[in-house]
């Protein structure tokens, strides 16, 4: 309680309100952004097998442009590394989807290229609304550059990088491979070059470490914020620590990690149930780390339209709260499991950051 107190009174200065930072803020996210709709052969051949994970996968989403003019600032992207391209051209599904006579608009020449690829599942979610890394982040940046003002967009990049449980399926390249990681933050630096990106650099400033600066001298401020991204790298621990070797506070790389509390590198947390974890969230946020959490998970709460995982979520105060249910969002499940902030906002000022509450432009 006492640090909630801290944290509001921190934003009051002489009486009238400070300057907000980036780390003020709250928006809709969207989990697995760039998913495209699995084909109904695949589909079919998934729910034969397992039922259970037919129905977790039973969503998609908009391109990642008409998110973000539908007001979404958190977007997710699964890469998977492809050095010598090819790796993932001839997905299983992609066949069993030929042969049911479905065009799906899979992108082999994509595939073919060298480079980071982005889809959810290797043979059977293998369908993307961007195929490649450079062409998602190509999509959101020319929709920052066109939007200049925006709300500061962060972009999570996970990796499932270890051979899967389910016979069929390409195995991935694991990423604990120093070259691997120094090529990923080369082809983000190819599309958001310079200030372009937020980087630990940016926000570590003269601090020692980067969780002493988020902590003591804060984020940058919400103006200086406006109109640029920021990345951060969601992975095994294997990977995470490999990413910061040499690296001491993530100095010179172009994402922040997820690095647990009380660790030099540690500025940002995710968080999967806010149910369950609301405090945490709510101690984080004060302390000034920024927090992604969800409020929906493999179609539950839709099914059932459950909202008490949004409502945690929002009120944890978590800057980003993601969901595969935005406004405006497919929903092949044909329910009305639709989640904005209050009053169908997009972002508002953190209830735990600015308790009185702010307006925003988005």
């Amino acid at each position: 309680m006492k640090a909630l107190l801290l944290a509001a009174a921190a934003l009051i200065v002489g009486g009238s309100a400070a300057p907000r930072a980036m780390n003020d803020v709250q928006t809709v996210g969207s989990h697995n952004s760039f998913k495209a709709r699995i084909p109904a052969a695949v589909m079919a051949k998934i729910r034969a097998l397992e039922p259970k994970l037919a129905d977790g996968l039973d969503y998609y989403h908009l391109p990642l442009a008409q998110q973000l003019d539908a007001g979404i600032r958190q977007l997710e992207l699964d890469i998977f590394a492809d050095p010598k391209g090819g790796r993932y051209a001839d997905p299983k599904g992609e066949a069993w989807a030929r042969a049911a006579g479905e065009r799906t608009g899979f992108d082999r020449g994509a595939m073919l290229k060298p480079g980071f690829k982005v889809f959810h599942i290797p043979d059977v979610d293998y369908l993307s609304t961007c195929p490649t890394l450079v062409r998602c982040l190509g999509e959101v940046d020319r929709w920052s550059r066109a939007h200049p003002d925006h709300l500061p967009i962060m972009i999570t990049i996970n990796a499932a990088d270890t051979p899967s449980d389910r016979p069929g399926i390409t195995t991935p390249l694991p990423l604990d491979n120093p070259e691997l990681l120094d090529a990923l933050d080369a082809e983000i630096r190819s599309v958001l070059p310079g200030r372009r990106l937020i980087t630990p650099d940016e926000v570590r400033g003269g601090s020692a470490t980067l969780r002493q600066a988020v902590r003591s001298r804060g984020w940058p401020a919400l103006s200086a914020a406006r109109g640029r991204i920021y990345v951060l790298l969601d992975v095994r621990a294997a990977v995470s620590e490999l990413y910061r070797s040499g690296h001491s506070s993530l100095a010179g790389r172009a994402m922040f990690g997820w690095y647990p509390d009380g660790q030099p590198e540690s500025a940002i947390q995710i968080v999967q149930d806010p149910l369950v974890d609301g405090d945490r969230i709510r101690n984080w946020v004060a302390e000034g780390v920024v927090v992604r959490t969800r409020t929906d998970a493999n179609t539950v709460e839709a099914r059932r339209r459950d909202y008490s995982k949004a409502d945690a979520a929002m009120a944890s105060g978590a800057q980003a709260v993601s969901t595969d249910y935005y406004r405006g969002a497919p929903n092949p499940l044909r329910t009305d499991f639709t989640v904005t902030l209050p009053q169908g906002a997009m972002a508002r000022c953190s209830p735990v950051r600015v308790p009185e509450g702010c307006s925003l432009a988005p």
